[in-house]
């Protein structure tokens, strides 16, 4: 792919999420982001009896944003196949002819070994996220309170949610062998969201300071369901990579590499982070039937709007270091097993923390508790943990199937359950 139809293309494909910038109105909008925690159809339940929408909608638009901004934060660093999956070439030292290096590589961490001048390498995967859990909160059960002061009155809500939330993955990748130790690598995510939430368990008390008493309870028996689901092409990444030792035949092999992120996806639907990304890293390879391999780097991210949906983007979405550490084992030649620990850091993230308010004047008689959950913003700094086991065959030249499953060992952040991936790659050299 030459350089001005590849720059061409990622401009056009941005075009949607530079658009799309602005405040967003989730009282009209039918934005994914809008759906979780509260969608308007809730906030309209919980406005009922009170001519306080307004401070209302502003209070619940103080929780949903870190809730928002957190979930967004961690899809933009869903792990992808690796770019030169099973295809490697080493040139002899004396000799202008490639000999094949039998192990297939790792699935989930790049190798530092080029396709080859002149080479492309085409992968399509396909990955399934059923995310279980958000801030160490099980989604199937997530408490969320708040309050809002107008005039004497303070009004004290509080709910229960119930989240169903999954994402199917389609990768697309397509590598050029620009030199024999250069890469350029295009990934092309499409993205596949749904969401929906069943909301209950209704709590809602006023507090009058200026008489010490309660006036309106609101406590309705009934559910509020709101889902969505949305499909798109994801955010599109351009890689460079350089191979630094290894070419002329040796075991151990180093590269170094950067890559870019455009915000082609719609991240108001969870289908890109709506800010750039750059990240640079190292590579290591010891080459051997057991083969370990090591990857560095950071990545560092622009604003975004979903850091804060009532402005402009101003606040970055946060990035960090991230590392893999692993190995490959040739079971025999066309078959490969392929083992790794994945982790990602991610730095002052807006997330939030649950307990318990106690609630003030003639609180605990008459209906009215003593306490009530209550959901405080606050931003916090983790590091996603992974294992991810595969195995990789090649049933003929050039030609490779994988599948693989990863999971989180930790709970932090958004957590899926194991995640189940399956692709197919071929490298074959152009014509000169």
């Amino acid at each position: 792919m030459k350089a001005k139809t590849l720059l061409l293309f990622v401009s056009f494909a941005c075009v949607p999420a530079v658009s799309s910038f602005g405040q967003v109105d989730c009282n009209t909008s039918t934005k994914l982001v809008c759906q979780f925690p509260f969608s308007a159809q809730t906030l309209g339940v919980f406005a009922a009896g009170t001519n306080s929408t307004t401070a209302l909608a502003t209070a619940a638009e103080a929780v949903a944003n870190p809730i928002n901004a957190s979930i967004a934060t961690q899809l933009t660093q869903l792990p992808i196949p690796s770019a030169t999956v099973g295809v490697v070439t080493l040139q002899k030292k004396g000799s202008e002819f490639g000999t094949t290096f039998d192990n297939l590589g790792p699935v989930l961490t790049d190798r530092p070994d080029t396709v080859g001048k002149g080479h492309i390498f085409a992968g399509f995967s396909y990955q399934h996220f059923n995310f279980n859990s958000l801030a160490g909160h099980d989604l199937s059960n997530i408490p969320i309170g708040f309050s809002y002061v107008t005039g004497n009155v303070t009004s004290y809500d509080a709910v229960s949610n119930q989240v169903s939330f999954q994402l199917d993955q389609y990768v697309g990748i397509a590598t050029y062998g620009a030199t024999r130790r250069t890469d350029i690598s295009v990934v092309v995510p499409f993205n596949s969201v749904s969401l929906a939430v069943s909301t209950s368990g209704f709590q809602g008390y006023q507090y009058n300071a200026g008489t010490n008493s309660y006036g309106q309870i609101f406590s309705p028996t009934t559910s509020v369901s709101s889902n969505g689901s949305a499909k798109g092409v994801g955010d599109i990444t351009l890689i460079v990579k350089q191979m630094l030792i290894g070419q002329e035949g040796t075991r151990a092999a180093v590269s170094a590499g950067v890559s870019a992120r455009f915000p082609s996806g719609d991240a108001l639907n969870y289908l890109g982070s709506g800010a750039f990304g750059g990240n640079i890293y190292g590579l290591f390879e010891y080459r051997a039937r057991l083969a370990p391999h090591m990857k560095l780097s950071y990545q560092w991210n622009g604003s975004s709007q979903v850091m804060n949906l009532q402005s402009m983007p101003s606040i970055g979405l946060p990035g960090g270091l991230q590392y893999a550490a692993g190995a490959d084992f040739k079971l025999v030649r066309s078959l490969t097993l392929a083992t790794d620990l994945l982790g990602n850091q991610f730095v002052n993230v807006p997330s939030f923390t649950l307990s318990q308010t106690n609630l003030p004047g003639p609180a605990g008689q008459g209906g009215i508790p003593s306490k009530i959950s209550s959901t405080t913003p606050t931003n916090l700094t983790y590091t996603t943990a992974n294992f991810s086991g595969g195995l990789k065959w090649s049933p003929r030249p050039h030609f490779l199937l994988y599948g693989n499953v990863l999971v989180q060992l930790n709970n932090v952040g958004l957590r899926s359950d194991p995640v189940p991936l399956f692709g197919i790659a071929y490298n074959f050299k152009t014509r000169h």
